[in-house]
């Protein structure tokens, strides 16, 4: 049985963690009493799902680790029968489908439980009405889900997304630095990265990294002409240093269009008092910064939309966290719950053709993480929409 819905074997780990089989005794594949008397412990590296379990088979109580997998082939699949960190397995666990079992790298046989037979009723539920490949796991399904439970749903997604962005602009810092440089050149940095859209972030990355350090430039023209040399574009041998993509990129996504932008950007930036920002007038100063931008093509609206929402929000964050300035923090944290754009088709699309109302997920950035951090891995275990079916 292949399987279903290619869910990850993280749901599989969830229900055993959580007990969500029905009853206290099983019986293995070959007819052999089980009774979990622990389940074990995650295992965060390489090796088991689970260590230190206690498990009676039979009459035999045993200590030790479980393995978990969607059926028994993917032992063999997985090559486990000739790893040594898996000696101590005393249990293979599989959703269904074990003609032959488990076997240790010496050759001896494990007990094997199907759980698909023991699932609680809601869990049978589920993997019976959830399982549509081509769309999403719950998309039939979402008439009988309360509107409040959704709506909880996408406001975590939109929270933990700006999380996410927080973090990852965090990456950009240089604690060596004064505070003033260090949130300046993190800034910069992270509009290059914007800029570089889907194909080229790495490299624009790079880019913004090496004019940093270069000394300060006389005009904004001098900038933008150190950066088009040092960039490569259109000198096939310095361009391979900086691996730039160009296919598949419409002509406003090029880096001959997108290195320009980028640097009027750090000009603006590096010519302004570092005291502008801590006034915390987050719209303004965008403005601002995108109006000095006089490039042909322009930076654009969507652009502009999407780097105050991944960027420019989650920049003043930061800035008020490391100032110790919670009148900033706070006016960034709201501008981001009440921030509203266009979410890319690719991805509202597989909320369209669902029952699910538009006011929930449109124009929120937070559907862009629902989608990409839950819906698309299939980490079911981990949704509120998931949480109220096998609660109900």
């Amino acid at each position: 049985m292949s399987k279903p819905s290619a869910y990850n074997e993280d749901l599989l780990h969830w229900i055993w963690k959580n007990r969500h089989l029905s009853g206290k005794d099983f019986s293995t594949t070959d007819e052999k009493t089980v009774h979990i008397h622990h389940p074990g412990y995650a295992n965060p590296t390489d090796g088991p799902d689970f260590k230190n379990a206690r498990i009676t088979i039979g009459s035999l109580m045993w200590h030790g680790d479980v393995e978990i997998h969607w059926t028994g082939a993917d032992w063999f699949g997985h090559h486990h029968h000739t790893d040594k960190n898996y000696n101590r397995v005393i249990l293979h666990l599989v959703f269904d489908g074990a003609k032959k079992p488990a076997k240790r790298q010496d050759q001896t046989a494990i007990p094997t439980l199907r759980m698909k037979p023991f699932l609680s009723k809601p869990l049978q539920y589920f993997f019976h009405h959830f399982q549509k490949t081509d769309r999403l796991p719950c998309a039939g399904n979402l008439a009988d889900i309360p509107e409040k439970v959704l709506s909880d749903q996408f406001e975590e997604a939109h929270q933990q997304y700006f999380e996410k962005k927080v973090d990852d602009l965090l990456h950009f810092y240089d604690p060596s630095l004064p505070l003033s440089k260090a949130w300046e050149r993190l800034l910069i940095i992270a509009l290059f990265d914007g800029l570089g859209i889907r194909h080229n972030r790495t490299p624009m990355r790079v880019l913004a990294k090496q004019l940093l350090e270069h000394e300060n430039f006389e005009t904004k023209a001098d900038l933008i002409q150190h950066a088009m040399q040092l960039s490569g574009i259109g000198d096939k041998d310095s361009a391979s240093s900086f691996n730039w993509k160009r296919k598949n990129s419409r002509p406003a996504n090029h880096p001959k269009a997108r290195i320009p932008q980028a640097c009027s950007l750090m000009w603006t930036i590096q010519q302004m008092a570092f005291k502008t920002w801590l006034k915390g007038d987050i719209d303004s100063s965008l403005k601002k910064l995108i109006a000095s931008v006089k490039t042909a093509p322009a930076l654009g609206k969507s652009r502009a939309r999407v780097l105050k929402g991944t960027v420019w929000i989650p920049a003043f964050y930061i800035l008020g966290d490391l100032a110790g300035t919670r009148l900033l923090t706070t006016k960034a944290h709201t501008a981001w719950k009440n921030y509203r754009m266009p979410i890319p088709n690719s991805i509202s699309k597989h909320f369209k053709n669902t029952k699910m109302p538009s006011n929930i997920y449109a124009n929120k950035l937070g559907t862009v993480h629902q989608y990409r951090a839950y819906c698309r891995p299939r980490n079911c275990q981990q949704c509120k929409v998931f949480d109220h079916i096998i609660s109900s």
